[in-house]
């Protein structure tokens, strides 16, 4: 089989994507239908963005204990393959199960919590495929190739997928419960049980222990990184806007411009398809002009976007200022984590991704709830402001941080 530069048959490659596409065809069906399940039991958006924050609490705590016993299982499928071959379709038929579920609150809120428990025990286990099968040297290309496999996916579960629940409001559900288990036989089919580079504390190193995390952060303020502290005050607040405008927008869309959930799934597809557009531009972009110019023009014009589209009473319109919102993005989000572990040079990478990783989920968590409870005492018109004051403080706080001496990538 020809190698390409990861290292990895294209074939093995396609089938990797095809589980990180998988993935996130879920999440952005769970995140633009799941707030409309809940609205019939629970009035207050603040309420339901602080249940669709209950799968970054669950990743921060189980994902490191997952990691561990990942490590330490090695049977006739290895370390990762048991894990996906018991949570995938597990995922997959509880996913399917949600719009059924809701004829009562505690059955829609037990399937969702059952649901969140399974995508998270595969989730990890799936991203360590990548480097158990990837020599040190291509996993940055992997990597990107991974990343844009799994955005395209998102773009057409939102784009195509999302329209179907006004036919049928089930069905959007059940793809992707398909997708899922056709995502674990392509994935079976391009990994090994036992690949070449597997080794322990692979997950570790993208979701260490929370105390760990809290620790190292405490490390960070005590040496009086200004430079650092201050980006990754900036990653916070735009990850928290992000976050934000994804729990929360299929309840705008639906109560003020009186959307169904699927059209409200395609204009936030328009923003991923944005995004994939703009994101190996935005590689390219961050290589001339550094990370921190990148993100902070990528931050100010998608601050910029939101505002205007504030002013926007057409549906159409709309979409395609989040579509320009969704192509900024790709400037703030592609330099991101390339800029904070580049901080610790080559011996402390574990130490920033750690790091990046607390702040990021930090913001995804309290985002929802936060914005959620602006939209239920001053209206849901307040979305779109918030998430721009969010990527505003982003971009002030970049302003800062370039006084400072920081590495580039």
């Amino acid at each position: 089989m020809k190698r390409g530069r990861s290292g990895l048959g294209s074939w093995q490659l396609l089938g990797l994507g095809v589980g990180a596409a998988s993935l996130a065809i879920t999440w952005g069906l769970y995140n633009n239908f799941m707030p409309l399940l809940l609205r019939d039991y629970v009035r207050s958006s603040g309420m339901r963005g602080a249940i669709m924050g209950l799968d970054n609490v669950m990743a921060m705590i189980l994902l490191p204990l997952l990691g561990t016993w990942s490590d330490r299982i090695d049977g006739p499928l290895g370390k990762r393959l048991p894990f996906l071959l018991v949570s995938m379709p597990l995922a997959a038929v509880l996913f399917a199960l949600l719009p059924f579920a809701k004829a009562a609150f505690w059955t829609l809120l037990a399937v969702d919590v059952a649901f969140l428990l399974t995508m998270t025990a595969f989730r990890a286990p799936l991203a360590a495929l990548m480097p158990d099968h990837v020599p040190p040297s291509g996993r940055p290309h992997a990597n990107a190739v991974l990343t844009m496999l799994g955005a395209v996916g998102g773009a057409i579960g939102l784009l195509f997928v999302a329209p179907m629940a006004d036919v049928a409001p089930w069905f959007p559900f059940a793809v992707a419960g398909a997708v899922i288990l056709a995502a674990l036989f392509a994935v079976r089919a391009a990994t090994e049980p036992h690949p070449p580079y597997v080794s322990a504390g692979v997950i570790q190193e993208d979701a260490p222990l929370l105390g760990g995390l809290v620790r190292d952060a405490a490390a960070v303020l005590r040496d009086r990184k200004g430079g650092i502290l201050l980006v990754l005050v900036a990653v916070f607040f735009a990850f928290f806007g992000y976050s934000a405008l994804e729990a929360q927008f299929s309840t705008f869309a639906t109560e003020e411009f009186g959307l169904t959930g699927g059209s409200s799934g395609m204009i936030m597809g328009v923003t991923i398809a944005g995004f994939v557009v703009m994101a190996l531009p935005a590689a390219r972009l961050a290589r001339r002009l550094g990370e921190l110019n990148t993100m902070r023009l990528g931050a100010s014009l998608l601050a910029l976007w939101l505002l205007v589209a504030t002013l926007t009473a057409d549906p159409a319109t709309l979409s395609i200022w989040l579509g320009l919102g969704g192509a900024s993005w790709a400037f703030v989000l592609v330099p991101a984590y390339p800029l904070v572990v580049n901080q610790g040079g080559e011996d402390r990478v574990g130490f920033y991704t750690g790091i990046y990783y607390l702040f990021g989920s930090a913001a995804a968590i309290l985002a929802p709830s936060s914005v959620g409870a602006a939209m239920d005492l001053l209206g849901n018109g307040v979305l779109l402001p918030a998430v721009a004051v969010s990527m505003a403080i982003t971009a002030a706080t970049l302003t800062f941080a370039m006084r400072s001496r920081l590495r580039r990538g």
